[in-house]
């Protein structure tokens, strides 16, 4: 009689059966990497336009202590305007409080009417990112200092002047958006 070499049923059930438990942990953590990789994308695009914003506005204006973020909207590239929409961190309001721009990216930017309030290196404007404009995602804080400096809210932490804006001092930042710079 001849010998034949192969794998019986049984071997490749339990070979299936671990792999499906493999995938079973790893698909999860494969999608979630990609959603966080664009999630920091869109936070990262949306700091990018917040400093080009404020580079381009001073070069044409003088930088004053009742700058808003509403001013460095003309130098932002932007699909609308939403004063009402309500996201799962933050509420679109008045074009004069706290209104939101919807990005190209699907991302959503949040700004305060409130101004610099002084001129100091602690004087801040806020922004809150939502990046996939759902708001199903914690929204990512951003910080943008009268010096021209742009940090997140929890790098920023309690050393901004003005709090009062649309965020008050972020001990945590989305996991999407840590140690990005």
């Amino acid at each position: 009689m001849r010998s034949f070499k192969g794998f019986t049923l049984a071997e490749l059930l339990i070979s299936l059966a671990i792999l499906g438990v493999i995938a079973t942990f790893t698909i999860p953590k494969i999608i979630g990497a990609a959603g966080n990789g664009q999630n920091t994308a869109i936070a990262k695009e949306a700091a990018s336009m917040v400093a080009g914003a404020m580079s381009t506005y001073q070069l044409n204006n003088s930088l004053s202590s009742g700058t808003t973020g509403g001013n460095l909207t003309p130098y932002m590239n932007y699909v609308a305007l939403d004063t009402s929409t309500a996201y799962t961190t933050f509420t679109c309001s008045g074009a004069a409080v706290a209104p939101c721009l919807k990005l190209h990216n699907g991302g959503v930017l949040q700004y305060s009417g409130k101004s610099f309030n002084g001129n100091g290196t602690t004087n801040a404007l806020w922004f809150n990112v939502d990046p996939d404009g759902a708001g199903t995602q914690t929204a990512a804080t951003l910080v943008l200092f009268y010096g021209g400096r742009l940090s997140t809210g929890q790098q920023a932490g309690s050393t901004t002047t003005d709090v009062t804006g649309i965020a008050t001092s972020i001990t945590t930042d989305p996991a999407y958006i840590q140690n990005w710079n």
